[in-house]
């Protein structure tokens, strides 16, 4: 093996060195010097100054809202699942949808050659009429929202969530008509007494079956029946449901040693047998409230009824004085009494969650009452005075034509007129302290 030769070489002075290859000339690094930006400053653009100091949510504060909005949406969900449910979302877009645009104004001529006054209301804002041959339904500036002929002999109906049951008193024919047509029509076994619907869609009717004094028989939005309950001896005048309509309450009367006795009782559809049950004697049942608290109101011609939430009743007797009007609201039952059966100015009494009314003297006799939010408005001889439904106090009021049986308030500020041949709508105005209302029989 040879090995590497080593060269060598001498140096000036003699001694011999090994070679080394000359060492790189060493580079300085080149330093990077950043460009100067010349940015304005706070002085220049105060905005900047601004958007520095501006403080910065945290994440957590968002995570929070968000939870917030969750709940409250699921809680809204909850609370309103049957009105949520396909067929009602539906049908509220389709109500909404026909009622944009305007009419010409009230007032406007009845279709038909009469109505009753029980057959005439508001709902959601829009006038609702039953006459002699149609149901007609108006927004508030008279524009037709739909109109269905009848046959009925004696139409009577009751509306809630933008269905309107129609139905033939103490005929067989009933329907449920909504803004995008008859979503039920059918033919009852035996003649109809009373008929109410809720919320849900679902509805009750009352009938007068041959092997029974009276039958109740609750459908189904699609109308099949959900429920019958059969009455032996006492005879049904008023019925009421719950808002998802799988409780009811059902007003029956007898006859006992010459004397009238309602019967209220109170079922779970999903039971046999009645939940509670009360009797008040000599005490004739006029209409029935399930109230959104979860209580049951009945109005007497003697004595107000009001349960809790077990149902267990507390009557409030008129002390003799007259019954004038009443209306049923979302919470309430208002009452007006007169002392005198046939002149005298009424007495307001506001009953909600107990038998304790709250008392508002009118400057007249009401001959009927409509509720809209928190105020009622009594129809008086010549007049229509608002009522806010908390305090009592009279708030406005608007003139009134000698022809008007019925009034029905679109909002708390606008009540709707029924006259003979047409239909009205009027402003309410504030009553001034100044001002006073003077007393009208």
């Amino acid at each position: 093996m040879t090995k590497d030769k080593k060269i060598y070489r001498l140096t000036p002075d003699g001694r011999g060195g090994r070679v080394k290859k000359p060492a790189a000339p060493v580079r300085e690094n080149p330093v990077y010097e950043e460009p100067v930006h010349d940015e304005p400053d706070a002085a220049e653009h105060p905005a900047l100054k601004a958007e520095r100091t501006a403080p910065r949510i945290s994440r957590t504060v968002y995570k929070v809202a968000a939870i917030l909005l969750a709940a409250v949406l699921v809680l809204l969900v909850l609370e309103n699942w049957e009105n949520l449910q396909p067929a009602n979302v539906g049908n509220w877009i389709r109500t909404k949808a026909v009622g944009l645009g305007f009419g010409d104004g009230y007032p406007v001529n009845l279709i038909g050659s009469t109505a009753e006054a029980g057959n005439f209301g508001a709902s959601d804002g829009n006038a609702c009429i039953v006459s002699d041959t149609a149901l007609t339904v108006m927004n508030n500036s008279a524009k037709e929202l739909f109109s269905v002929r009848h046959s009925y002999n004696n139409p009577a109906v009751s509306h809630a969530g933008g269905r309107y049951l129609l139905y033939n008193m103490g005929g067989a024919g009933y329907r449920v008509e909504t803004a995008s047509g008859t979503q039920v029509s059918g033919t009852s076994e035996s003649n109809i007494t009373a008929g109410t619907i809720c919320e849900s869609g679902k509805f009750a009717l009352a009938l007068q079956p041959t092997d029974y004094a009276s039958r109740l028989c609750v459908y189904k939005r699609d109308g099949s029946l959900q429920y019958q309950y059969d009455f032996a001896d006492t005879y049904i005048c008023a019925l009421a449901l719950n808002s998802d309509g799988t409780k009811g309450a059902v007003a029956s009367v007898t006859s006992r040693s010459g004397e009238i006795v309602s019967h209220i009782t109170i079922l779970d559809f999903s039971k046999e047998t009645p939940v509670a049950e009360y009797e008040s004697a000599g005490n004739l049942v006029l209409g029935l409230l399930w109230s959104r608290n979860n209580r049951v109101l009945a109005v007497g011609d003697a004595q107000m009824l009001v349960s809790n939430g077990s149902f267990e009743f507390t009557p409030y007797d008129y002390g003799g004085r007259e019954v004038t009007a009443f209306c049923l609201t979302g919470t309430r039952a208002v009452v007006s009494v007169s002392n005198y059966a046939y002149g005298g100015v009424s007495t307001l009494l506001i009953f909600e969650n107990s038998a304790e009314p709250t008392e508002a003297e009118l400057p007249g006799r009401a001959a009927w009452l409509s509720s809209a939010g928190s105020k009622v408005a009594a129809l008086l001889p010549d007049s229509v005075v608002s009522v806010d439904l908390v305090t009592g106090a009279v708030e406005a009021s608007c003139a009134s034509q000698p022809d008007t049986k019925s009034i029905a308030m679109a909002d708390e500020g606008t009540v709707y007129m029924l006259g003979v041949r047409e239909i009205r709508k009027e402003n309410l105005k504030v009553i001034r302290e100044d001002e006073e209302l003077s007393e009208t029989a």
